[in-house]
């Protein structure tokens, strides 16, 4: 992810203007803790005052949410059922603090990746049932979950590789995926089928559940339908997507099986499989450069694999090192293919005169990985005699990710029916990165000691040690022509994270964190090579290549009364050592070198408050804002996105039949004030976005047992707005920004049938 930066340090706050500013946010939140405190709440019943939302992300130890250290969201299945989440933007909507980005590459839109805090990309790690999901490279994003499967999404805030290891620089995102028990017990047999519609993309989705649990084993089945086409703008657009038909399927079964009365064994089985035409209209047309070239005809084809399996061991057995554990063997293997066919003409000699050349190209860009290891885990707690409780969790992890580049491109002359893979001097068949084998090796343990009654004091250690290994081969060969040396990595690291929780009465909580992050070079990083002689550039390996590195501060306060329960947190992060690209030199012939270097380090601060009321007649209210600013050598970062608050309110009849939840989201305007973008073709003004506000609504209605359906609008007041965080440094003349705005008002509904 580049960091862009504002080249005019005397510029306004980036949060300055419409809808709300710093001091506005401030007082939405003290107006609505004055409101909710004013009010009568009834007493907790004792249902809700047993009632304790657990998480495990913070600690790898089942927490209870009011005694965790640190910042952490959990979104569970019912919110996901709710909203009728279907992809990573969808989940994260509700979430202040996180975002997604909107990208396109080749011709295609996807959701690039999640930012935490205003950091993201490939430093944020993001795990499935605790082992990190395949990379997404250029052309595809990050939804290879799907939404259907999941029964929880944990995420935590700030530097995590004390507990995650290697990407773990801005913070984890955890999918958890939905056991046979979530859905049926005492051995009973359940079974639901599923259609949704969706208008924004015509998504039309279909899937079929079954579960069963016995004395001995449980067993979960689900697959899924997804039809659908691309996203539709909001109607004021003036450009329309490219056109795209897609369909994919997923398939997931989970069996659990008791080998005796404290240990069992579960065999995960996760398969996707996708596929999508393009029309690729935005290259159709004529570009005018060394030669002229018009494009007549642009389809693509873009064709994911992904199988995931697993085999858990776990057990519970007092002994001195451990009341319980675990072991996990698993293997995930993703391939991804991006196939493009043009028909091209080249007018050598001017536009006036017929066409020299006819071609038809062909090219298909591939991107394979696959990711296999091991892991143990092991769980003790302790009382001393002294009253002093430890709750301490330890393990191992080893995993290796091999991963390949191939792309193939060919040109054929229509009337010579001449093939030929020179492209300006690019040879195909090649590979920009030579194959990799990455291997990952770490110790870990988290400690968390009641000292008294009141006091908690967390301590992990995580040592990791990783291990790059490129291999050539003739594909690489032809895109390393300058015969580069490659990095070939062997480095470790120890991360450490410590924390305070301290009770300052029965009702308010204190907790202050030191924690640290690290992100080892990647393959692409370390050894991306290659040279456009077209453009007289190229890009070179760069053996001298350090880990980024993130050091956390954050200091927090959490209440409790009744129905009544809020929490506000400070954080400060250094991010040190960044990788980006850089101009390090140039050939002999005049081509400029590029290498990804260490260079800028970057702080972000900022501060985030939440707060939610229980009311009587069924009501809950919730209200969560974020500030966060960002700088480096002094000059701010225009990559944070705005500040941002949502409101939630839900309701739910007294016979639990009907449901109504409805979400505002208010987002400051972006940075304003910034330094134009200047080139060679002159100076322009970089884009600067107002505030918003967009409301959402969703009604859920249980006709019987077996019967319910949902229907929801999403931007129902038809608001016309781009995400900062998908067209932050483009400018304000950029013909295509019309490309990236967020669909209008949008409607989903849904039909379930249990039996």
């Amino acid at each position: 992810m580049p960091i862009i930066y504002s080249h005019n340090p005397s510029a306004p706050s980036p949060t300055r203007g419409t809808p709300f500013g710093p001091s506005t946010l401030f007082g939405l939140s003290i107006a609505l803790v004055s409101a909710i405190a004013s009010a009568d709440p009834s007493a907790k019943s004792a249902a809700q005052a047993q009632m304790q939302e657990v998480v495990v992300v913070s600690s790898r130890f089942p927490v209870p949410m009011n005694e965790v250290v640190g910042s952490v969201v959990s979104i569970s299945s019912d919110n996901i059922d709710a909203r009728m989440v279907n992809d990573l933007s969808d989940l994260l909507a509700t979430s202040v603090g996180i975002s997604v980005n909107r990208r396109q590459a080749y011709g295609r839109s996807y959701n690039d990746g999640i930012a935490i805090r205003g950091l993201g990309g490939k430093r944020v790690n993001i795990l499935v049932d605790g082992v990190r999901v395949a990379d997404a490279y250029t052309g595809y994003g990050r939804d290879v979950v799907d939404m259907d499967l999941l029964k929880r999404v944990e995420i935590l805030k700030g530097p995590s590789s004390a507990l995650y290891g290697s990407d773990g620089l801005a913070g984890v995102v955890s999918y958890m995926t939905k056991d046979p028990s979530d859905l049926v017990q005492d051995g009973n047999f359940f079974a639901s089928a599923t259609t949704l519609y969706e208008s924004a993309s015509q998504r039309v989705k279909a899937g079929l559940v079954t579960a069963m649990t016995g004395d001995k084993m449980d067993w979960l089945f689900q697959v899924t339908q997804h039809d659908l086409n691309e996203t539709n703008l909001h109607d004021d657009a003036t450009l329309q997507p490219n056109p795209m038909s897609a369909d994919r399927t997923s398939a997931f079964s989970k069996i659990k099986y008791a080998l005796t009365e404290d240990s069992d064994l579960t065999l995960t089985l996760d398969v996707q499989r996708s596929e999508g035409d393009w029309d690729l209209q935005s290259d159709v047309g004529t570009s005018f450069g060394r030669t002229i070239v018009n494009t007549s005809e642009s389809l693509g084809v873009d064709k994911i694999e992904r199988d995931r399996f697993s085999l858990s061991y776990d057990f519970e057995q007092l002994s001195a090192w451990f009341d319980r554990g675990g072991a996990n063997l698993f293997y995930q293997s993703t391939n991804q293919r991006q196939i493009t066919r043009e028909q091209v003409q080249t007018f050598g000699n001017g536009i006036q005169a017929a066409p020299t050349k006819m071609t038809a190209e062909y090219s298909d860009y591939q991107f394979n990985q696959s990711i296999g290891g091991l892991s143990l885990e092991l769980f003790k707690t302790i009382e001393t005699s002294s009253g002093m409780r430890h709750q301490l969790v330890y393990g191992a992890e080893w995993e290796e990710i091999d991963v390949q580049r191939p792309r193939y491109k060919t040109s054929t002359d229509a009337m010579t029916a001449v093939v030929s893979s020179n492209f300006g001097g690019d040879v195909y068949p090649n590979k920009t990165f030579p194959d990799t084998k990455t291997q990952r090796s770490a110790v870990y343990v988290n400690n968390r000691i009641g000292l008294t009654d009141r006091t908690t004091l967390v301590v992990g250690l995580r040592y990791d040690h990783h291990r790059l290994k490129p291999s050539t081969d003739a594909l690489f060969d032809n895109s390393n022509v300058a015969g580069n040396q490659l990095a070939h990595i062997k480095d470790g690291s120890l991360s450490k994270k410590f924390g305070l929780l301290f009770n300052l009465n029965d009702d308010l909580t204190a907790y202050a964190q030191y924690a640290e992050g690290f992100r080892s070079p990647d393959y692409e990083s370390a050894n991306l090579t290659f040279t456009n002689f077209a453009y007289r550039y190229s890009v070179a390996p760069n053996p001298n290549l350090e880990s980024e590195q993130s050091a956390g501060y954050e200091l927090g306060l959490r209440g409790e009364h009744n129905d009544l329960s809020w929490s506000m947190a400070l954080y400060h992060t250094d991010y040190d050592d960044f990788i980006e690209t850089a101009l390090t030199g140039s050939t002999p012939q005049g081509i400029s070198i590029y290498q990804y270097a260490n260079l800028s380090d970057v702080t972000i601060k900022g501060a985030e408050f939440e707060i939610t009321q229980r009311f009587p007649d069924n009501w809950n209210a919730k209200f969560a804002a974020n500030r966060t600013y960002g700088d480096s050598a002094g000059e701010a970062l225009t990559t944070i996105d705005p500040s941002e608050a949502i409101l939630s309110l839900q309701w739910r009849s007294d016979d639990s039949n009907l449901g109504v939840l409805g979400v505002a989201t208010l987002v400051a305007s972006g940075p304003d004030g910034l330094a134009p973008n200047c080139g060679r073709g002159g100076c322009n003004a970089l884009l600067e976005l107002p505030g918003r506000v967009t409301y959402d609504i969703f009604v859920d209605y249980r006709f019987s047992d077996n019967l319910s359906t949902k229907i929801g609008v999403s931007n129902l007041t038809d608001v016309k707005y781009w995400d900062w965080d998908s067209v932050n440094g483009k400018t304000a003349n950029d013909s295509n920004l019309d490309l990236f705005l967020e669909t209008g008002r949008e409607v989903k509904a849904m039909l379930k049938y249990a039996f």
